[in-house]
C-alpha cells in the first residue's frame, strides 16, 4: 500500500511584509463618526449600478476604463466639507497632504469586488487615501514580481498609499460573500500573518477613495506600471486585460463547462509520461485543471486540482472524486492562495495562453515557480502559433481564402480566428460552437457560438517566461500544436 507523509496545512503563512509605503491606520474614526459618514454617503440609487458595485464621484468622475479622470470636465459636486476632519487628523499624526480634489465613493454588497488595478500614475499625485466604512474586507495586493499579499482592512480604518504601494503594486477585492480570517502571529521570532482555515461573512461596505489630481508626465521612479514610461513592448493595461479575460475566458468557460468537459476524456501522452516520473509521496498541483482529466489514478501521491471556473470545478469533482489522495479546489492562478514551495510537482496544461498581457502571463508562470519547492519540477504547455506540424489544420480549408472578422473588446480590435486554419495573429478570439449536453449526449447542432481569447506562442516565448521566473528549462519541445516546457526550480 502506498501513502503520503503529510497533507497540506489548511493554514497559509504570509511571510512577506506589507508593501513599502502602505500605511493602515486602524480605528481612524470613532463609531459615532463612522455612523455620521455612512449617513452622509450611503444611498439607494439603482441608476448608478456598475457590474460590481454602486459608485458616486465628487470633484471629477473617475473613469474605470482607463483609471484616470478628465481634468477638463470637473463635476459640480465637490467633496463635502464634512471630510475636512480627515486631513486634519492625518496632519496630527505626521501625514500633511492637504485637502484632495477628487473623491470616489463605492458601495459594495457581499459578493461584489473590484479587479486588481493600479490608479494611473500621471493624473494623480503620490498619495491616495481609502477610508473603509461599515464592514471589513480582505484586499489583495500583488506585485509584478509574483508576490501576492492579502491584507485585512477593518471598518473605520484609513489606508494611505504612497511610494511602492501607490505606484508599483496592484490592489483589488475578490468577488465573494466571505473573507478568510487573517491572524497575526510570531513564528521563529518574526511577526507574520497567517490565513487560517476559518472565514467571516462580509457585510455591506462603503469605501471613500480620495485623490489629488495633476497634469503632465509622471515623475515616479517605478516604471513597471507607469503610463508615461517608455514602451518596452506590447502590453495591455491590467484592468483592460482583466476585463477582456473576464468576458472572453472566464464567462465563456462557465457557459461551456459541460460541453467542454464532454470533449476532454484523457490526459495527453506527454503529460502522462511526465506524471509517471513523479516519485511516490510527492505533492502534485494541477493549476488550471479543467475537468480533471490530468489527475491520474495514483494513490501514492497527493494530487490537488486547482480550477477557477465553478462549472469546470464541478466537472472536475465528478471525475476526480473516486481517485484516492486527490482533491479539487477553486483557485485563481493570478491570486493562487497556496503556500510558497508547497508542491513537488506542478502541471499547467493549456492555461497560460488565456492571459491577455505579457505581464499577466509572466505573473502566471511566477505563480508556478512560487508554488514549487526548491528542486521541484513543472510541465507547462501553451498553444503554438505555428500549426503546420499538427493535426489541427483542415486540408480543405488550406485552399480557401479566409478574411478574419474583427470584434471590439474594451476598445481593442481583436481578430476572430477561422477554426482549423493556420493562426494569422498572436492575440485573437477563437470560436467555440456550444452544444447542449443531456444525459452525456451532445445536441446535434450548436445553439450558439462563443469567443475565447488566446495568445498563441512563438517558439522560445514560453522558455523566456520560465527563465524570467528563475526556472531552469530542462526540456522544450513541440507537441501536436503546443509548445511545452519541462522546467525545474533552482
Amino acid at each position: 500500500m502506498y501513502y503520503v507523509d503529510n497533507v497540506p496545512n489548511t493554514e497559509i503563512l504570509c511571510p512577506h511584509d506589507n508593501p513599502q509605503g502602505l500605511h493602515l491606520i486602524e480605528d481612524f474614526l470613532s463609531a459615532d463618526e463612522e455612523k455620521a459618514f455612512i449617513e452622509l454617503f450611503d444611498w439607494e440609487d439603482t441608476d448608478s449600478n456598475l457590474k460590481n458595485r454602486q459608485v458616486k464621484h465628487f470633484g471629477y468622475e473617475f473613469r474605470y476604463g482607463s483609471n484616470d479622470v478628465d481634468l477638463d470636465a470637473p463635476l459640480p459636486q465637490k467633496i463635502p466639507k464634512d471630510c475636512d476632519i480627515l486631513w486634519t487628523r492625518l496632519k496630527q499624526i505626521g501625514i500633511d497632504i492637504g485637502p484632495p480634489d477628487q473623491l470616489t465613493v463605492n458601495k459594495y454588497i457581499p459578493g461584489q469586488g473590484i479587479p486588481s488595478h493600479v490608479d494611473r500614475h500621471s493624473p494623480f499625485e503620490p498619495t491616495i487615501l481609502s477610508l473603509s466604512l461599515a464592514s471589513s474586507v480582505v484586499m489583495d495586493w500583488k506585485h509584478h514580481s509574483g508576490i501576492n499579499l492579502p491584507i485585512l482592512v477593518p471598518a473605520r480604518s484609513m489606508l494611505v498609499m504612497q511610494g511602492e504601494a501607490r505606484y508599483d503594486w496592484q490592489h483589488g477585492i475578490q468577488p465573494r460573500t466571505w473573507d478568510p480570517v487573517i491572524e497575526r502571529r510570531t513564528v521563529q521570532g518574526r511577526a507574520v500573518k497567517v490565513i487560517t482555515g476559518d472565514s467571516v461573512n462580509r457585510g455591506v461596505r462603503i469605501s471613500l477613495t480620495f485623490r489629488w489630481t495633476r497634469r503632465g508626465e509622471c515623475p515616479c521612479l517605478y516604471k513597471a506600471l507607469c503610463d508615461t514610461a517608455p514602451e518596452t513592448g506590447e502590453d495591455l493595461d491590467d484592468l483592460v486585460a482583466a476585463n477582456l479575460e473576464e468576458l472572453h475566458v472566464h464567462q465563456v468557460y462557465e457557459q461551456i463547462s459541460r460541453h467542454f468537459s464532454s470533449t476532454r476524456h484523457s490526459a495527453w501522452p506527454k503529460v502522462v509520461e511526465f506524471l509517471r516520473e513523479v516519485p511516490p509521496g510527492s505533492v502534485l498541483l494541477d493549476l488550471g485543471a479543467g475537468n480533471g482529466k490530468n489527475i491520474l489514478n495514483r494513490s501514492d501521491i497527493l494530487q490537488i486540482a486547482g480550477e477557477r471556473s465553478i462549472g469546470l470545478l464541478e466537472e472536475c469533482k465528478r471525475n476526480v472524486g473516486s481517485v484516492a489522495g486527490a482533491d479539487c479546489v477553486r483557485l485563481d492562478m493570478l491570486r493562487a492562495g497556496v503556500r510558497d514551495g508547497c508542491a513537488d510537482v506542478v502541471i499547467c496544461i493549456a492555461v497560460v495562453h488565456h492571459f491577455s498581457s505579457q505581464s499577466r502571463r509572466a505573473q502566471a508562470v511566477a505563480t508556478i515557480a512560487r508554488s514549487l519547492r526548491p528542486g521541484g519540477r513543472a510541465l507547462i504547455t501553451v498553444w503554438a502559433k505555428d500549426q503546420m506540424k499538427s493535426n489541427y489544420l483542415c486540408k480543405k480549408k488550406e485552399k480557401e481564402v479566409h478574411t478574419n472578422s474583427v470584434v471590439e473588446v474594451a476598445g481593442l480590435n481583436l481578430p476572430v480566428h477561422e477554426n482549423r486554419t493556420q493562426f494569422q495573429h498572436k492575440d485573437l478570439l477563437v470560436p467555440w460552437k456550444l452544444r447542449g449536453v443531456k444525459e452525456n449526449k451532445l445536441d446535434d447542432k450548436p445553439n450558439s457560438t462563443l469567443l475565447r481569447f488566446y495568445h498563441v506562442f512563438e517558439e522560445g516565448e514560453l522558455d523566456e517566461l520560465c527563465i524570467l521566473s528563475d526556472l531552469i528549462v530542462e526540456k522544450s519541445f513541440y507537441e501536436e500544436g503546443n509548445w511545452c516546457v519541462v522546467c525545474k526550480k533552482i
